[in-house]
């Protein structure tokens, strides 16, 4: 695949420093970055887009950021080889992704409106199938399964969601679960595996 040139200039604005004392510049810093990743191809960006320094996605990964998206400092989206063909990032309108967030992409990942994502979790869409005792782990074939949170939805820090998972709107997901099933929409879970601890009122 050939370089896309507003990509690059895009992964190059990302590595200019936030400077939020300096409103007028960090303003400024967050139109520039979203003006030069919109350019890109595969990319659509709404209005009101923030994307702090380091946030980095591979060539080819379609995006899709909606209205008013924030993205924190050293977020890494990613996605393994042998991707699907359509593999996506979709991020719906007033969402926030936190600082050091990594968000996989293999199977495609997608985030509705209004959604939290905390710091430091990680959101798998693929896994190695190690089942098979006469395949090596490292030459384990890639399975994908795409994850889909809903809007509204507060996920805390250091969370991981498992490849195929959906967590339905207005679900709440504790700090560092481990989430390996569907969430219920307006469902509290916590815990290694999350369980459910409760309903939002």
């Amino acid at each position: 695949m050939m370089a896309d040139p507003s990509r690059q200039l895009a992964r190059l604005a990302g590595h200019l420093p936030d400077l939020p004392p300096a409103a007028l510049y960090q303003r400024w810093l967050w139109r520039l970055r979203a003006a030069l990743l919109a350019q890109a191809r595969g990319v659509r960006i709404g209005p009101g887009v923030r994307i702090d320094e380091r946030f980095y996605f591979p060539a080819g990964l379609r995006l899709e950021l909606g209205a008013g998206v924030r993205i924190k400092r050293d977020v890494r989206a990613g996605w393994e080889p042998g991707h699907v063909a359509d593999a996506a990032l979709i991020i719906g309108k007033a969402s926030e992704v936190l600082a050091h967030a990594r968000l996989d992409c293999t199977g495609g990942l997608r985030i509705g409106q209004g959604t939290h994502v905390g710091r430091g979790c990680a959101i798998y869409t693929h896994r190695h199938a190690v089942d098979r005792r006469d395949v090596p782990v490292v030459q384990a074939p890639i399975e994908t399964a795409t994850v889909s949170i809903g809007d509204d939805v507060m996920i805390y820090s250091d969370v991981v969601i498992l490849p195929g998972v959906t967590i339905g709107t207005g679900a709440v997901v504790g700090v560092r679960a481990v989430v390996t099933k569907d969430v219920e929409p307006y469902t509290m879970v916590a815990g290694v595996p999350a369980t459910p601890m409760g309903m939002r009122q």
